[in-house]
């Protein structure tokens, strides 16, 4: 009798591979339902992320972050991601500023002599796929896969690879029962 108790006391304690299957599939929908999102929205939303511009009458860069509420919001409206998520935002732009306030007047003026390239990431890639630019369709949605996982009850991370084979990393968080984005790429 007690050898019963103890299986069943494993079967719950312990997920089963079908289980892990079942939620590693559970994130993949949820990655695959954010892109699908993206081709129906994601130019609307790459306009109004935070931009470097030049401060009027210096070789000082800003972030101009005027369209930040509208930008977070419409990845909030998408449904795809849990409300930590706005804060990744935040805090990306916010590390982005920091680097840029740490150049020096000669830098700075280097910079306004030869101009400048991409200074932050989502200056040289796509902001939704992390990847250079690429003709994005849903048959190339479709073909996303988890490459590794790791799923605890509330809180998950899966490497999404794409059919190019570059990966992306996803942070995951339980809202109400239902696994949502709290962070992807530079989002974290």
């Amino acid at each position: 009798m007690p050898k019963v108790l103890l299986t069943v006391i494993t079967l719950f304690t312990f997920p089963s591979p079908a289980a892990a299957g079942t939620a590693e599939q559970d994130l993949l929908n949820v990655v695959r339902g954010f892109y699908g999102w993206v081709l129906r929205n994601g130019d609307a939303v790459n306009r109004l992320q935070p931009t470097i511009t030049s401060e009027a009458g210096t070789n000082r860069l800003t972030i101009d972050m005027s369209n930040m509420p509208q930008f977070t919001s419409r990845f909030m409206g998408s449904g795809y991601f849990a409300t930590s998520f706005s804060e990744s935002i935040r805090r990306y732009y916010a590390k982005e500023q920091t680097k840029l306030d740490a150049l020096s007047k000669d830098e700075l003026d280097q910079l306004a002599k030869d101009g400048r390239g991409p200074m932050m990431d989502t200056e040289n890639m796509d902001i939704f796929f992390c990847a250079q630019e690429y003709e994005y369709e849903n048959a190339f949605v479709e073909k996303l896969r988890i490459a590794s996982s790791t799923i605890s009850r509330s809180r998950a991370t899966a490497i999404v690879a794409s059919p190019l084979g570059w990966e992306t990393t996803f942070n995951f968080t339980k809202v109400k029962g239902r696994w949502r984005i709290a962070g992807y790429c530079v989002y974290q």
